[in-house]
């Protein structure tokens, strides 16, 4: 039973050059997939953030640019390192932008 156990898992050299390109693609699909979900997660939190402080007021992260027939724009701008599956030396940097109208400029 031994034998036959053993003789049923040897492969060949073919089976593994068929496999390994389809793992490497694997890979690097579930990397992009794993970056675009951290940036889109970032963006919301940012954005969330950012239209709280239009409403309530407070934090002095953005930049505020003033609109012509009152009120102002709010611009919070950062930079994330997303980390990286396959190159763990050079983690990816993204930049993260959100922005809210603020009518009230007393806040």
């Amino acid at each position: 039973m031994r034998k036959l156990l053993f003789g049923k898992s040897l492969g060949s050299v073919e089976s593994f050059l068929t496999i390994m390109p389809q793992i490497f693609v694997f890979l690097i699909m579930f990397q992009l997939v794993f970056m675009q979900f951290n940036l889109m997660r970032d963006t919301h939190l940012s954005q969330g953030e950012l239209a709280n402080t239009a409403i309530v007021g407070g934090s002095d992260q953005y930049s505020r640019y003033q609109l012509l027939g009152g009120g102002s724009v709010l611009l919070l701008e950062n930079r994330k390192l997303i980390p990286k599956f396959i190159d763990f030396i050079n983690p990816n940097s993204r930049r993260v932008i959100a922005i809210a109208v603020d009518e009230d400029e007393s806040n």
